[in-house]
C-alpha cells in the first residue's frame, strides 16, 4: 500500500495500520477517562463551594451547575477548565487518528 503525502510516497505496511489504529484507540480511551475525571470535578466542585462569594478566601469566580450557582477560585477554575479541554483534545485527537485509519484502510480496500 502507498500513500502519497506532500509529493512523497508512504508505504503503509499492515503493521503500520495496526499501529495507527491502537494509537487512535488508546487516545479515545485516555481522553474518555480524562472526561470522566473532569465530570467528577464538577460534581465535586458543586458538593462543597460555596453558594455565595467569598473575597477573602478568593471564591468570586461564578461557576453556573445546572441552575445552580457556586462560586470557585481561580486556581479551581484553571483546573476545571484545564481538564476539560485536554480531555476533549486528547478524544478528538484519537478520532481524527482513527478516521485517518478509516480512510487508509477504505482507500487499500478499494485497489
Amino acid at each position: 500500500m502507498y500513500l502519497a503525502i506532500r509529493g512523497k510516497t508512504v508505504i503503509l505496511t499492515s503493521k503500520k495500520a495496526r499501529c495507527l489504529w491502537l494509537a487512535a484507540a488508546t487516545l479515545c480511551i485516555v481522553g474518555l477517562l480524562a472526561w470522566l475525571w473532569a465530570s467528577q470535578i464538577w460534581d465535586q466542585y458543586y458538593d462543597y463551594l460555596p453558594r455565595s462569594p467569598n473575597t477573602t478566601t478568593g471564591n468570586i469566580y461564578y461557576l453556573n451547575i445546572h441552575g445552580r450557582v457556586v462560586y470557585e477560585t481561580l486556581k479551581e477554575r484553571s483546573r476545571r477548565e484545564n481538564w476539560d479541554f485536554w480531555a476533549m483534545a486528547v478524544f478528538c485527537s484519537g478520532m481524527a487518528l482513527g478516521g485517518i485509519h478509516t480512510w487508509i484502510m477504505g482507500r487499500r480496500q478499494g485497489r
